[in-house]
């Protein structure tokens, strides 16, 4: 047992989420310590495993990846973890498992929904891992419950970008956490369940603490709801008036491929699925998992898949070209006269525009229409509102974000009836929860795992310690220190403002 975890209580230790100044490479610790009797019982579980996408800047040479440091907690023979908990199936949350498993280590049961799953099959073939070293799969479902020792964990749906998309509550005899994963409120999501705001409100007076998705940096206001994304391109479509539009999406945001369909279907264009072979390995794992677009055309479009040019053809220059690509190829025959594009992601698909530009087509971005990209995190009206419906009780952990956005927002988080944790918490540090009470009881440095392969196909991992990076990565132009404090205090005003007398 860690020397630090000595009174009863439930510990949290975020491992990589709370980072220095990066949104990536989540994974956190719960441990629950309750007095049975005269003795203490302990029980762990982990929540999400992903990688660190700015490898990179970590400076180990031939980096593949890089992970959160877990080796202890894995190694722990005392109370060796439980489970390992998975929100949903995005490489910052899922992919260090890969990694782990490539080094050696092996891992405790999974949960997870069902395409979380069918990403992380495809993972463990692609890195050619042997079955026999594969932890046991346990497939949840919003309102399931998972009994782990002394905790309890419900699972809740939450609305995110993709399909699958978990909040946990963990209840234990010292406190009970909702972990809301990647989350919005929006209630408007296409072909999965929303965040289940009905059970959260029905056990409002049990939660002490939140530990919140918080990369909401972006507007005073709920983040983009999927309608607004579908109308804003059906706005667009139907306004330029071309005949063929070019409309990428991206890679690992499956409500995106849907959203644009139904935004082509609306406007009784024909649909070309167009892309890389990773595209199709995406866009075949969405219909494995119960969507068939063939279903929602009712017969009203046509759906290709090909890039055949005779195919292409008999759709009479009347169509809406969905997929990850880069450039647009001779099938397409496109021009200024016939063809527009729609752009969803601020830098994905630079290189698209570069194309478009080329051949002087007209496009619209997302820095237009910030609608266009959707979100799968809440804005600060998303974390108000979630702290409203809990009755202004819990204390809000914020996670999924640079440690400096926690700090930066306190003085509007205050003024709105937001209690943060008095702390800001930071990678490796432990924090005792009981009820609502929450202590920091040990800081030690943060490091990541650099994951080299060797010739054999091996993982081996080389510790680095958390530093800065964003000069080397692309928050320092989306919400770098000094434009996040500056907005921050625009909203802090602008409240201030509204609710002064006239």
């Amino acid at each position: 047992m860690n020397d630090a975890l000595k009174k009863s209580g439930l510990y949290w230790q975020p491992l990589g989420g709370n980072n220095a100044d990066q949104i990536s490479g989540h994974c956190y610790c719960y441990t629950d310590v309750a007095r049975q009797g005269k003795k203490l019982s302990t029980t762990s579980v982990l929540v999400d495993l992903g990688k660190f996408d700015n490898h990179q800047a970590l400076g180990i040479r031939n980096s593949a990846a890089a992970v959160p440091d877990i080796r202890d907690i894995l190694s722990d023979r005392k109370n060796p973890p439980q489970a390992l908990f998975l929100t949903h199936s995005h490489p910052d949350h899922l992919n260090g498992i890969v990694h782990y498993l490539k080094a050696g280590y092996r891992l405790p049961p999974l949960y997870a929904g069902k395409y979380t799953f069918m990403i992380l099959y495809d993972l463990l073939k692609d890195f050619q891992i042997g079955q026999d070293l594969w932890p046991k799969f346990n497939v949840i479902e919003d309102g399931n419950f998972v009994k782990k020792g002394s905790l309890e964990i419900e699972v809740l749906a939450s609305s995110h970008t993709c399909f699958d998309s978990f909040g946990f509550i963990i209840k234990s005899p010292n406190a009970v956490v909702y972990h809301s994963g990647d989350m919005k409120l929006d209630q408007t999501t296409y072909f999965r369940k929303p965040t289940n705001l009905r059970r959260l409100k029905e056990r409002a007076a049990e939660i002490d603490a939140v530990v919140a998705d918080f990369c909401g940096i972006y507007a005073d206001g709920f983040a983009v709801r999927e309608t607004e994304t579908f109308e804003q391109l059906v706005r667009l479509i139907k306004k330029s008036r071309k005949q063929k539009i070019f409309l990428p999406v991206y890679p690992t945001h499956p409500e995106m491929y849907i959203t644009a369909f139904l935004a082509a279907l609306k406007l009784r264009k024909n649909v070309v699925f167009y892309g890389n072979s990773d595209f199709f390995n995406y866009l075949k794992m969405i219909i494995e998992y119960g969507i068939s677009f063939e279903k929602m055309a009712q017969g009203k479009i046509e759906v290709s898949y090909s890039h055949n040019r005779e195919e292409i053809d008999a759709l009479e220059n009347n169509y809406v070209v969905i997929g990850t690509f880069n450039h647009i190829p001779e099938v397409f025959s496109a021009n200024r006269q016939n063809s527009y594009g729609i752009i969803t992601a601020k830098t994905f698909f630079n290189p698209l525009k570069g194309q478009l530009n080329l051949r002087n087509i007209p496009f619209a971005t997302v820095d237009d229409y910030p609608e266009l990209q959707g979100y799968g995190h809440g804005f600060f009206g998303d974390y108000e509102a979630l702290n409203n419906l809990l009755g202004q009780r819990p204390v809000f952990i914020p996670t999924h974000c640079p440690t400096y956005v926690i700090d930066d927002v306190r003085e509007l988080a205050a003024y709105c009836k937001i209690k943060l944790i008095e702390n800001t918490p930071k990678n490796n540090q432990i924090y005792r929860i009981k009820k609502k009470k929450i202590e920091l009881i040990s800081s030690s440095p943060a490091k990541w795992l650099a994951v080299i392969y060797n010739n054999d196909n091996f993982a081996y991992m080389t510790e680095v310690f958390q530093k800065p990076t964003s000069g080397h990565g692309f928050l320092k132009r989306t919400i770098s220190r000094r434009r996040c404090r500056k907005r921050f205090k625009a909203f802090l005003q602008r409240r201030i403002r509204q609710e002064q007398p006239s």
